[in-house]
């Protein structure tokens, strides 16, 4: 299309340079007759036109040298002028609707353009067959005997490469059970190589029959000395380009050798493919390389280009057909694969495949057919190479993209060594390497697509890459990128080392202190590494980052004037590490809550107190702390013994619980012998006896507590009373008696025989 396009516009460059002299005469007033060129030189400069169109590069400078010389003398906006005018005043105010004029008229370029490549094809097509019609008058006259000639020399050689192929394949065929065999029971990978390997085997028979046909050449039709002729090297070459088409076709389908076939065809679709395409290969390859070059030779060139129109034509129609039938099927089968695939994205994109597939078919065919058309001489060399290079790049991005989601679904898999000594290194890969290669998975795709249309002509990709344009986008994205992959390395390492210095290990105990500063460093360092990673990248694509940092300052102030109460939690939580106040781990008391802190932030403290309720603290609510965890912890023992007992029994008698305590599992949880303080204080029915048990922090509640249970056995095994609430009651004589005084008596009753529950009915039974 870009060639039609060109031809085009050459054609309307110099059908406008044979109206320059008529326009010269209108504006210029009087010309002389005499300086219209003659008609001889008219055709002369026509033919030489023609010739520079029918040259690549001769079109595309004359192309370039018009468009030059338009910008150039194309009059600015405000240099245009109304004519007739003799003042010349600037036209004004009219930009708007000569930019629509402009608007429309490409517009209706480009339709005209569309419609006269329509033409120009439907042109070459009727000159093409225009040597059918010259033979059939008569016109061009067919040397038969020369045909007939040819036809033998051309039979004898193809025979003979054919035997020679068929005899080659049978001996092959012996190969192949035990490949079968070994790829039947093999891996991926040895099937792989099983098919490459029978693929070598079927283009060494292939081989086989070619040199066979040059030797029956040589040996017939005036021997060695005669050599090979044109016509015989033409089937030769048509036979070897099929035999290698077709062993391609075999790599692909694999008819009959299921164990071999890589890509998921049946076995009836397998054979039903390779037989339509083998099909189609014998057509174009015995009609464009054997019976057009014989036509050429035996007649004349026009009845080969006419005989190459056909062939291709008919093995366009042929492929339409083919793809039309199948198009519901091949979606069918594309479904039916899909289902298998375990990515959602793998299933989306071959289900697209599946509906597009028939739309990519016919636009490739449709370009062959105007390559074909338009540049019948060099077609066979443009399609195969284009056609060559886009399999090409089709399989290497679908290689390098199923490699890539065999990574993405295996993930990253370090050794066992790494992963003892840095155990979430291997997680944190997990989570972004996946990621970023599903973004090379489809800078593959994108730059296959690109390729191919490279390839194909339809844009022109490495101009583009080479301009300064290309330079400066590739320069400036891929500086991004490579900031951020740097970014994400240096983060990487600094979890990785913040991972090993929590880690502890033989002669080496990290505390709760240095836990909570490391976490705390690392949710800091990764706000830096992010807001430095963002600002860089953004620079290095040209986002001026000036204006963000000024914004964040302001709002960095504002929110300090707005969120003073959160600036305050931020200060006193950073002093408060500082401080080593509170470490993850450690039992508190803070803003009048007691329990054991979960988590550390840079404003506020997780606590989960006895009951197992959680609280959220911040720290501008903190005026003191109350740590349990520092250094050591101390049991304080609060023994109560009634009145009566002898305080030196019941001293001896609390350290003998301690010592019974010390033989227990608790006793490497004590620091130090017991602290006997003595009497403390002399109550309502106790006397208190207090001592102290030094012991390891964190371990003060529960060495109190068995301690306690051992207290109350040794009081019991010596008969020390442990008081309890009790009242006594002093009974006075009554006025009546007439008896003199009596003696006081005092009774002891205990307190919860005499009291009554609350909803106790009344002794004498009243309600």
């Amino acid at each position: 299309m870009k060639i039609l396009r060109c031809c085009l516009l050459a054609l309307m460059t110099m059908m406008l340079a044979g109206l320059a002299p008529v326009l010269a005469q209108e504006s210029g007033g009087q010309a002389p007759a005499q300086e219209q060129a003659p008609p001889a030189d008219v055709e002369q400069a026509s033919q030489a036109l023609i010739k520079v169109l029918n040259d690549p590069e001769s079109r595309a400078a004359l192309i370039d040298l018009l468009q030059k010389s338009t910008g150039d003398g194309q009059p600015a906006d405000g240099d245009r002028q109304v004519p007739g005018n003799e003042a010349a005043i600037p036209v004004q105010g009219i930009s708007q609707p000569l930019q629509q004029e402009n608007f429309a008229l490409r517009i209706g370029e480009y339709t005209r353009v569309l419609v006269d490549d329509a033409g120009y094809l439907l042109e070459q097509a009727m000159r093409s067959l225009n040597g059918l019609v010259l033979v059939a008058r008569g016109d061009i006259p067919v040397k038969w005997d020369r045909v007939e000639d040819i036809a033998i020399q051309v039979g004898i050689v193809l025979l003979a490469a054919y035997l020679g192929f068929f005899a080659s394949q049978l001996i092959a065929k012996a190969l192949y059970p035990r490949m079968s065999l070994y790829a039947r029971y093999g891996g991926g990978l040895t099937r792989s190589f099983i098919l490459v390997l029978t693929s070598v085997v079927d283009a060494v028979t292939v081989g086989v029959g070619w040199a066979v046909g040059n030797a029956a050449a040589l040996a017939s039709f005036g021997g060695i000395n005669a050599g090979v002729t044109l016509q015989e090297s033409l089937a030769l070459n048509a036979f070897f380009i099929l035999g290698m088409a077709n062993v391609s076709l075999r790599f692909i389908f694999a008819p009959g050798r299921p164990e071999l076939r890589l890509l998921p065809f049946t076995d009836e679709s397998s054979l039903y493919w390779y037989g339509r395409l083998r099909l189609f290969m014998y057509w174009m390859v015995f009609g464009l390389f054997l019976a057009v070059p014989i036509a050429n030779v035996a007649v004349s060139f026009v009845l080969g280009n006419a005989l190459r129109f056909l062939v291709v034509l008919l093995g366009m129609i042929y492929l339409l057909v083919l793809v039309h039938q199948n198009r519901h099927r091949v979606n069918e089968g594309a479904r039916d694969y899909a289902e298998h695939l375990q990515s959602a994205l793998a299933k989306r994109a071959l289900v697209l495949v599946g509906q597009l597939w028939h739309l990519a078919a016919y636009g490739y065919i449709a370009a062959v057919f105007i390559i074909w058309v338009t540049r019948p001489f060099d077609a066979t060399t443009i399609i195969l190479r284009a056609t060559g290079l886009s399999i090409l790049t089709i399989m290497a991005g679908m290689a390098i993209s199923l490699v890539v989601t065999k990574a993405i679904k295996g993930g990253i898999r370090l050794p066992d060594d790494l992963n003892r000594t840095l155990p979430a290194l291997q997680s944190r890969l997990n989570a972004f390497v996946p990621r970023l290669l599903k973004f090379i998975r489809f800078a593959v795709f994108l730059v296959t697509v690109l390729l191919l249309l490279e390839i194909w002509g339809l844009l022109t990709v490495a101009e583009w890459l080479v301009s300064e344009a290309g330079v400066q986008l590739l320069s400036s994205y891929g500086s991004a990128f490579l900031v951020l992959l740097v970014a994400f390395m240096i983060w990487l390492a600094v979890m990785s080392w913040v991972d090993l210095r929590l880690q502890s290990r033989s002669g080496y105990i990290v505390t709760a202190r240095e836990r909570t500063l490391f976490q705390l460093f690392r949710n800091a360092s990764t706000v830096v590494i992010v807001v430095m990673a963002l600002l860089l990248s953004l620079s290095e694509v040209g986002v001026d980052i000036g204006p963000l940092i000024a914004g964040a300052g302001v709002v960095g102030l504002a929110i300090s004037f707005g969120a003073q109460t959160l600036v305050k939690d931020i200060i006193t939580g950073a002093f408060i590490q500082v401080e080593n106040a509170i470490n993850e781990g450690d039992v508190v008391t803070v803003a009048g809550i007691t329990g054991t802190v979960e988590g550390i932030t840079v404003r506020s403290v997780r606590m989960r107190d006895i009951d197992g309720t959680t609280h959220i603290i911040p720290f501008s609510s903190v005026d003191m702390v109350s740590n349990f965890m520092r250094g050591f912890s101390y049991h304080v023992a609060l023994i109560g013994v009634a009145y009566d007992t002898n305080i030196t029994h019941a001293k001896d008698a609390m350290l003998e619980a301690f010592r019974r305590l010390k033989e227990t599992d608790f006793g490497p949880k004590i620091i130090g012998d017991f602290e006997m303080h003595g009497v403390t204080n002399f109550g309502a029915s106790s006397i208190d006896i207090r001592g102290r048990i030094k012991t390891v922090p964190g371990d003060q509640w529960g060495v109190g507590r068995a301690y306690n249970e051992f207290v109350k056995q040794v009081f019991d095994e010596r008969n020390i009373e442990i008081p309890f609430p009790q009242v006594t009651y002093h009974a006075a004589t009554p006025p009546f008696v007439e008896d003199g005084n009596k003696p006081k008596q005092r009774k002891k009753v205990d307190v919860s025989s005499t009291q009554l529950e609350d909803d106790a009915p009344a002794e004498d039974g009243e309600n």
